[in-house]
């Protein structure tokens, strides 16, 4: 028998809400879900009735994001996909459609930024962590590998594996940096400030899109 609590959208979103917060701040395994129900104002019964186990509410969390974002990737894909049905993808164009929604989400206010943080925090979790994302991301990573290799066609395996590695590490920090701009030290704040007032979503973009670009076509030096 379920109660009315129980069952509810909004206790759900709480819980989802106060996940997000704490493991931005104090990271995944620096939070217990006793902190998480207390600041969410549940009882902790909720947890498993809604999500089963702490893994279980953090994939919730990630879906909720990322779900959305993804999305979004693939029907940009899509579209250039659909520009351009034979032949080379412009490189650009794929990293455009990739990046675009991280970035529009990242730079959309406070949720944004919160789950940039997360996000962040992450990579130094326990594998288990980055599993879950996996699971959320892994049919637009294999979609997105396969325009990669049109709009690089003749690179190997391995500078392709080097190049997207480097691509999401610089968009990531990128995205972490803008999103982390008011708790940085002065002097990791200042050449940001230097672009005078907020970042604009397509300023960034951009900038972010031609470095990338540079970078996976870059030659690699014979060692």
């Amino acid at each position: 028998m379920t109660s009315p609590d129980a069952s509810s959208s909004d206790t759900r979103t709480k819980l989802l809400d106060a996940a997000e917060m704490m493991m931005a701040r104090q990271g995944v395994s620096g939070v217990t879900l006793r902190e998480i129900t207390d600041s969410a104002g549940v009882n902790l019964a909720l947890v498993k009735y809604h999500f089963e186990s702490k893994d279980g509410l953090l994939e919730a969390v990630l879906r909720r994001r990322l779900e959305p974002i993804n999305t979004r990737r693939l029907a940009l894909l899509e579209e250039v996909e659909k520009r351009h049905p034979a032949g080379n993808l412009p490189l650009e164009e794929v990293l455009t459609a990739l990046i675009r929604p991280a970035v529009e989400m990242g730079l959309s206010g406070k949720d944004g930024r919160q789950f940039l943080k997360l996000f962040g925090r992450i990579f130094s979790e326990p594998a288990s962590c980055m599993q879950l994302i996996r699971k959320q991301m892994g049919t637009m990573i294999k979609l997105f590998d396969a325009a990669f290799e049109r709009a690089l066609p003749g690179m190997t395996a391995a500078d392709m594996g080097w190049r997207k590695m480097a691509t999401l590490g610089v968009v990531q920090h990128s995205l972490l940096m803008l999103a982390m701009m008011d708790e940085l030290p002065l002097h990791l704040r200042l050449p940001i400030k230097l672009l005078k007032g907020p970042p604009k979503p397509e300023k960034v973009l951009a900038q972010l899109v031609a470095f990338c670009a540079a970078g996976m076509r870059a030659e690699v030096p014979e060692t």
